[in-house]
């Protein structure tokens, strides 16, 4: 094997040495913060040649219509540029209108953002393929504040996808999709993040539109489901070789021609 590949492979035994308890020599993910888990799956993944996305896999398209100009598009479209990067799902993102109760349609699956105090914050209608998220209730109270309408919209917008992609409620108390009956309830949360039990749900939901995710695997998974492509370091042709090597003690056929097998 190459000496780069080696170079990794050690990275990736001290960066596991450094998080291990120093009794059981095991890892405890759980008491690492976000960064440190974030480089640990780094590490893993270029000693695994790192990942790449299966072509064809992604099918169906979510699209945002911001229909207000309240709230700035740049925070749908941090928003969208996050839930791409961790689920690989096609999301993009509008300028339109909302007609209700028969909106116009765009890809699979649609989130309008308005401005209409006549609309609740959330408004879902699933089974028709959209759902609402009204900016004009969140800018009450504390929300007058820029900091915390931006925040709120972000908050509102992350329970607004949640609810088109079949994700009502949690299994966690403290969750982003708890109950909430006011907008200050919002400004709890520290952040837009979801417990794993509402992102689990996203996939077979979404299917039902007709929307699926890019599949996204190591070059090692790829290469031995047998469709990555040619390598292109020396990490990735060591495992290319590796997965595509014959074993050392060729198979013995027999052939028994009265048998015809």
């Amino acid at each position: 094997m190459s000496k780069a590949y080696f170079a990794v492979l050690f990275t990736a035994v001290a960066a596991v040495a450094i998080a291990a308890d120093p009794v059981t020599n095991v890892v405890n993910i759980t008491k690492l913060s976000r960064e440190e888990r974030a480089k640990l799956k780094d590490v893993f993944n270029r000693y695994e040649g790192g990942r790449i996305g299966k072509p064809g896999s992604k099918r169906g398209k979510i699209v945002y219509v911001n229909a207000q100009r309240r709230a700035k598009s740049e925070w749908m479209r941090e928003q969208i540029k996050e839930i791409n990067e961790k689920l690989h799902y096609d999301i993009e993102i509008i300028d339109g209108e909302f007609s209700f109760p028969s909106p116009k349609l765009s890809g699979e699956a649609n989130l309008f953002i308005i401005d209409d105090a006549a609309f609740p914050s959330l408004l879902a209608a699933p089974e028709n393929r959209w759902v609402v998220v009204n900016v004009a209730g969140l800018a009450s109270g504390e929300g007058e504040k820029p900091q915390f309408f931006e925040a709120r919209v972000k908050k509102e917008l992350t329970r607004g996808f949640c609810l088109l992609a079949g994700a009502q409620d949690s299994g966690f108390k403290m969750s982003l999709m708890g109950c909430k009956t006011k907008p200050d309830e919002l400004d709890t949360h520290v952040d837009s993040r979801l417990p794993v039990d509402v992102i689990k749900r996203f996939g077979p939901y979404l299917e039902g539109y007709g929307i699926m995710p890019e599949k996204v695997v190591t070059y090692r998974k790829a290469c031995e489901e047998g469709w990555a492509p040619a390598p292109t370091n020396d990490v990735q042709k060591a495992i290319w070789d590796d997965t595509h090597s014959l074993p050392a003690t060729p198979m013995k056929i027999e052939f028994d021609p009265k048998k015809g097998r």
